[in-house]
């Protein structure tokens, strides 16, 4: 490889050597000109005699071959890829498009501040890009997503460079793959246990534009139990920081699960997949939350959600026993002593008045006590009702069979209600009782559409 470094040198009788670019973790890529054609070309190389590591030929060979299946304006157009023997070594090639422009590292190491117009522009295309290539079959997945491989040119177009990490989705299942290949500091903490999903590339975006708002590297940022504290450090929209903070989620399950939904995200659309005429939207005090981590789905319905009619009814048999009873003691005290005033001029009506007092006192305790005890047991049954139909469900969607609404009719308020119903193969789950009817009927939709893209 050191040869490579003189400038002018040609490969192949095709390509001369102007410099040098930049040295991953899987070869040494060059400026050169292609003499065919006369277009500046990026030279990536790799040499049999300086690797050491098997695996770096593999994934270079991987490289080659999803590169050559690539058709995107963002990622530079793949060219050749061949290799050259010589009498002590053998060097592996893959000539590209070469991207101009300068990479996002470089900037910020030349002083640029963008502000958060700009980091959203280059959030769009890296987006895109990544949506593309989550698109294909099987789904590419870059795991390397950091400043120094995205290119921006003066015109604020982007490009997506060195696949050198890329794996797709078969391979990963198939093989098991474990090797841990990323930056340190962009790396989704999966990427150190040797997996890789969709959103794995989500998280290195995230960093990605951490490091372009805060001028500091990901790991140098504060970090609360795995989880990136940025908020302080930056000057951004609360609506941009909260999509900010939800792509670099620790957990694979609180992230967005692919760059399309990410996309849909922060342009503010709905999701993608549901027919626009039976979305029901949520209001913003909605406080469903429903996550579709692929192999598993989580529900949580706060238990603060109810229709205004049960919600007084609620508040009355929580305000009753503590407001009625007292209430009630003073009118029967009040009572007792007016019809015992009826008897006064009875020469005893003293020991009359205190015996009729005595003994309506003792019944009217009886009565109150009583109807207090009623009122706790309603109030304790309502909480178990309210926590039965308002609480937090993790289930897997190769469980379920069924989802629909089912009705309940509450013949003392004389109402009938609905709740969302899931028939899994141990269990059925009812939950959903005091949420709005759009409510129910948007969260019902969205369970079927997760089982129909399963199936």
């Amino acid at each position: 490889m050191e040869k490579l470094q003189r400038t002018e040198k040609i490969i192949a009788e095709r390509y001369r050597i102007l410099g040098k670019l930049g040295q991953g973790g899987v070869g040494i890529t060059y400026a050169a000109v292609d003499l065919n054609s006369n277009q500046k070309v990026a030279l990536k190389a790799l040499s049999l005699r300086l690797t050491t590591e098997w695996k770096k030929i593999e994934l270079f060979e991987r490289e080659a071959k999803t590169l050559s299946g690539l058709n995107h304006p963002g990622i530079p157009r793949y060219i050749d890829y061949f290799q050259v023997d010589t009498s002590q070594d053998r060097c592996f090639y893959i000539a590209q498009q070469l991207a101009p422009g300068k990479s996002l590292a470089q900037l910020i190491e030349n002083g640029w501040k963008p502000n958060e117009a700009q980091v959203r522009h280059i959030a769009y295309q890296l987006l895109e890009i990544l949506a593309y290539l989550q698109s294909l079959l099987p789904p590419a997945i870059h795991r390397d997503i950091k400043p120094q491989n995205i290119i921006l040119q003066k015109n604020g177009r982007v490009f997506l460079v060195d696949f050198g990490a890329v794996q797709n989705t078969y391979h990963h299942t198939v093989t098991g793959g474990s090797t841990v290949v990323g930056t340190y500091g962009y790396m989704a903490p999966e990427q150190f246990r040797g997996k890789a999903v969709l959103s794995t590339d989500l998280y290195g975006l995230g960093t990605t534009l951490l490091f372009l708002l805060t001028q500091k590297f990901p790991s140098d940022l504060p970090r609360q139990k795995q989880k990136v504290k940025f908020r302080a450090r930056v000057s951004i929209s609360t609506e941009f920081a909260d999509w900010l903070e939800k792509i670099i989620e620790p957990a694979i399950e609180d992230r967005f699960h692919s760059a399309k939904d990410a996309l849909s995200a922060l342009r503010g659309e709905q999701p993608k997949g549901i027919n626009p005429e039976k979305m029901f939207k949520r209001s913003p005090q909605s406080r469903i939350t429903l996550i579709d981590a692929k192999w598993w789905l989580f529900i949580k319905i706060h238990p603060d959600r109810s229709p205004s009619k049960l919600k007084g009814f609620f508040q009355f048999i929580h305000l009753s026993y503590k407001v009625l009873l007292p209430f009630s003691l003073i009118l029967g005290f009040l009572l007792i002593l007016l019809f015992s005033l009826f008897e006064y001029t009875s020469t005893d009506w003293l020991f009359t008045l205190s015996d009729r007092f005595f003994l309506i006192s003792i019944l009217a305790i009886t009565t109150f006590t009583l109807f207090y005890a009623l009122m706790w047991l309603c109030r304790c049954l309502c909480r178990i009702a309210y926590r039965r139909f308002a609480r937090k469900i993790q289930i897997s969607p190769q469980h379920i069979q069924r989802v629909k609404l089912s009705g309940i009719h509450l013949p003392l308020l004389k109402i009938s209600m609905t709740f969302c119903r899931i028939r899994a193969k141990s269990r059925n789950y009812c939950f959903g009782l005091f949420l709005p009817q759009a409510e129910k009927e948007w969260l019902v939709g969205e369970l079927k559409d997760c089982l129909s893209k399963l199936k």
